[in-house]
């Protein structure tokens, strides 16, 4: 579970020194209120890049998912296969052997 850190944005002005400290060594988003409600969400590019991978992580699982469910999976045996082809090739075009 994600620990949510609410901070108002006045404090964003006031103490921006302090917040990217926490934000970078929590490693933590930090979200902002205004007038009370949900402003925005800061956090370091770290962090953003982590949450992205894990989005990316999984998209590709559900569009896996949904191929296995339509009939457009491979064996296990046929994909080794074609993986170990494919990887050849990229050995043989990168490195000429």
């Amino acid at each position: 579970m994600i620990k949510m850190i609410i901070r108002p944005i006045s404090e964003l002005s006031k103490r921006m020194a302090d917040v990217e400290a926490f934000v970078i060594g929590q490693d933590t988003p930090v979200h902002l209120t205004k007038n009370g409600y949900n402003h925005m969400v800061i956090m370091s590019s770290n962090h953003y890049e982590k949450i992205s991978a894990k989005i990316n992580m999984y998209e590709n699982l559900l569009r896996s998912e949904a191929e296995i469910r339509q009939g457009k999976s491979l064996r296990l045996d046929s994909a080794m296969t074609d993986i170990d082809q494919y990887l050849q090739e990229r050995i043989h075009k990168q490195y000429g052997k």
